[in-house]
């Protein structure tokens, strides 16, 4: 297990999962000095308070779980030294290390990967993810990306404006959040210029919203009450979604499994927008999306499925194409 100690939807699957198999948790985060490595080009071996971590330990594993969060993700190793620059650079060079032996490590070792480091790095843009599940005949909604602002006539529906970035953060007091916009106020603004380009997608009524988790081969999926106040639902509390579990059609369901394969993934999270007429349409893709937002400590029916899954797996090795 490589991922943030203070995860929730982790520690929650790692509690499922000590019932049926040894877990060795390495922490990303840790202080750098609590950390020690040595390695040479055939193995190495990183310790860190109440952890270690070993190329031998690669070698005799049969799965590896490699979680980092997408946004403002921790530093691998986190410095002490006073000095910002000194600091950031110390920061680089453990983020290097431990990117370096794990990617090394993924083509060495015969182990199934929850993702591989070189598929997290690859599938980091969220534009590039939407625009190959397009081309591969998954619906999306419409949308446009320009410098200038153009209303499109005739075009009486309302449009919504997003970062295309997955980082919406633009200093510690202002983010780029979702916003919708009526057909009137896009022509107010018809012409005018933006110093970022701007993606316009056509907004789309749901009747309810779907999260859908692909693991190992499998999907499972909840249904979420759209929110009346927000049009991005991560604003919306967890109780006001009432997650509960559902199915996408068949074809759709093939069409997202063959999706997060070809994108080399054995874990992945996709949001999609169901109308209340048509086939539910695919908003976003997230490789590293967690799940314990939906749940409770009291019910974390989510970790306790993915754990399942997982156990099924490690217990009856199959393929997870």
């Amino acid at each position: 297990m490589l991922a943030d100690a203070d995860d929730v939807g982790v520690r929650r699957v790692v509690a499922q999962l000590r019932h049926v198999c040894e877990i060795r948790w390495w922490s990303f985060g840790g202080p750098e000095t609590t950390t020690t490595v040595k390695a040479d080009q055939h193995s190495f071996c990183l310790e860190q308070q109440n952890a270690t971590l070993s190329s031998a330990d690669f070698a005799r594993s049969d799965l590896v779980i490699y979680k980092r969060r997408l946004l403002q993700p921790r530093p691998l190793v986190a410095s002490t030294l006073a000095n910002a620059a000194d600091r950031q650079f110390s920061e680089r060079e453990w983020a290097a290390l431990l990117e370096g032996l794990l990617l090394a490590e993924e083509h060495r070792s015969d182990v199934v990967w929850l993702n591989r480091p070189s598929s997290w790095a690859l599938t980091s843009n969220k534009l590039a993810l939407l625009l190959r599940a397009s081309r591969l005949g998954i619906a999306i909604p419409s949308f446009t990306i320009s410098t200038t602002i153009e209303a499109r006539e005739p075009h009486e529906v309302d449009i919504v404006t997003k970062a295309i970035s997955a980082d919406e953060v633009i200093d510690r007091a202002r983010y780029f959040s979702t916003t919708r916009i009526s057909p009137d106020t896009l022509r107010d603004l018809s012409g005018q210029r933006l110093p970022t380009p701007s993606l316009l997608q056509d907004y789309v009524a749901p009747i309810r919203e779907l999260r859908v988790y692909y693991i190992l081969g499998r999907t499972l999926t909840i249904a979420l009450a759209p929110s009346p106040e927000h049009v991005d639902i991560r604003y919306a509390s967890a109780n006001s979604m009432a997650p509960t579990w559902d199915e996408l059609p068949t074809t759709l369901d093939v069409s997202i499994r063959a999706l997060a394969r070809a994108f080399e993934l054995n874990y992945c999270a996709f949001d999609l927008i169901a109308p209340a007429s048509g086939a539910p349409l695919l908003v976003d893709i997230t490789p590293a999306g967690g799940w314990d937002y939906f749940e409770s400590e009291d019910s974390p029916f989510i970790s306790n499925a993915l754990a399942a899954t997982i156990a099924d797996h490690l217990t009856s090795p199959q393929s997870t194409a």
